[in-house]
């Protein structure tokens, strides 16, 4: 067996640092080669009068055509998974690197099998591809590798089929249960990138967080009330969770975030910020962003771990912040906050107007008609006469109310 080599963590770190160096070697050719590649494009649309589309999607049709794909199995590729699997990795003592010259010393054998023990082979390898293919994966890893793979791998299809065909495709996925820690996938092609937000006004994440919630409770109407509850339930918890924190550091027992005035009344009167914000998740109100479960539970367990924290500043680290902050401001990144501007803004508001809607509730009509002076005495000798035609009691006596004293006579008129 090989002997287990115990590496210091100086070493781990270079090799760590030559894994990363390679890699970021190879995503810059990648890079330089696609940008060569559209290069050449525009060069050849250019010199041809045709259009970048066209000549995008006759170098895919030329890609494709020099494509080949083995419809056959191969009895060497079978009889050297066979040895593979004879043989673990973790008993080879080079590892992977050792199976060619394994392989090589194996080649007798190989030249020695008949015909009917290369068949077997050929049929072993092919279940063992099909297991390999629709077989049910047993661990979550396994599940989330197939699944990560399995979409990168229809992505590119579908872009190489919009360069080829035109043809402009919109792809949602979700999980279908609570086992498989999966975030929604929503991918789009350029043509459509932006069609359900500008056009349908959907907002992608929303869309695929309530196509969730319908997969894992599958009963319309109610998957939709309790995934929203289960969301709305966590975020309260986060919120409560910032404020006591929020609390603790800075010693004010009545402290509170504000996302809409952030910097000005808690950055600038605190003088505390946020640290180790997740950056998949935006940082603004949870009522108003929309996020889906699982990152809001992932943002519940770094709060609670400590992994995002209230940090005090200290005069150097605020004066960076608000460079910063005006730096953002300035180039238009950041956009601050206004109240917002009255419907009547422009307009002359004149003072009678003001009187007029401020006392329109409290004016008072006034009779349909008025009696004139020549009806009042009238009324008034009638009622006099009345009472004076015989002998009245105390209480029967009818008394005018109408009547108006005389300045002159003292006399009622």
């Amino acid at each position: 067996p090989r002997a287990k080599v115990s590496l210091t963590q100086e070493a781990r770190k270079e090799l760590l640092a030559q894994r990363q160096s390679r890699s970021e070697r190879f995503k810059q050719d990648l890079d330089s080669t696609w940008q060569q590649i559209d290069d050449a494009t525009k060069t050849i649309a250019l010199a041809n009068h045709k259009s970048i589309n066209r000549v995008q999607r006759e170098l895919y049709l030329g890609h494709n055509s020099f494509r080949t794909r083995r419809s056959k199995p191969s009895a060497w590729n079978a009889f050297c998974w066979k040895k593979k699997k004879e043989h673990d990795d973790a008993q080879l003592p080079g590892g992977r690197s050792a199976l060619p010259a394994l392989v090589r010393q194996a080649s007798e054998e190989y030249r020695s099998l008949s015909m009917e023990d290369k068949t077997a082979l050929i049929e072993e390898y092919m279940r063992h591809k099909e297991r390999k293919t629709f077989g049910l994966r047993a661990t979550a890893k396994s599940k989330v590798n197939d699944i990560t793979g399995t979409l990168k791998a229809v992505k590119n299809e579908l872009i190489s089929l919009q360069y080829r065909t035109g043809t402009e495709t919109v792809l949602y996925t979700t999980r279908g249960s609570t086992d498989l820690p999966l975030r929604g996938v929503a991918f789009a092609t350029e043509g459509v990138e932006n069609f359900m937000g500008t056009v349908m006004h959907i907002d992608n994440q929303d869309l695929v967080s309530k196509m969730e919630g319908f997969a894992v409770q599958g009963i319309k109407g109610s998957a939709t009330a309790n995934y929203q509850q289960c969301i709305s339930q966590v975020r309260s918890t986060i919120r409560e969770v910032i404020n006591a924190k929020l609390r603790e550091i800075t010693g004010e027992p009545n402290a509170k975030m504000q996302w809409a005035h952030y910097f000005r009344n808690v950055v600038t009167r605190y003088l505390v910020a946020i640290e180790g914000w997740p950056g998949r998740i935006p940082f603004a109100n949870l009522s108003t962003v929309s996020s889906a479960l699982p990152d809001l539970e992932m943002l519940l367990r770094m709060w609670e771990s400590g992994s995002t924290f209230w940090k005090s500043l200290n005069n150097e680290e605020y004066e960076a912040l608000c460079r910063e902050r005006d730096a953002k401001l300035n180039s238009g990144e950041l956009v601050e906050r206004t109240r917002r501007t009255r419907s009547d803004k422009g307009t002359k508001r004149t003072g009678q107007n003001l009187t007029t809607t401020r006392n329109s509730r409290r004016t008072f009509k006034s009779a349909a008609t008025v009696p004139s002076d020549a009806e009042d005495e009238e009324n008034v000798e009638r009622n006099t006469s009345h009472v004076s035609g015989g002998t009245a009691h105390p209480e029967n006596r009818v008394t005018n109310p109408t009547a108006v004293p005389d300045t002159n006579t003292g006399e009622s008129s």
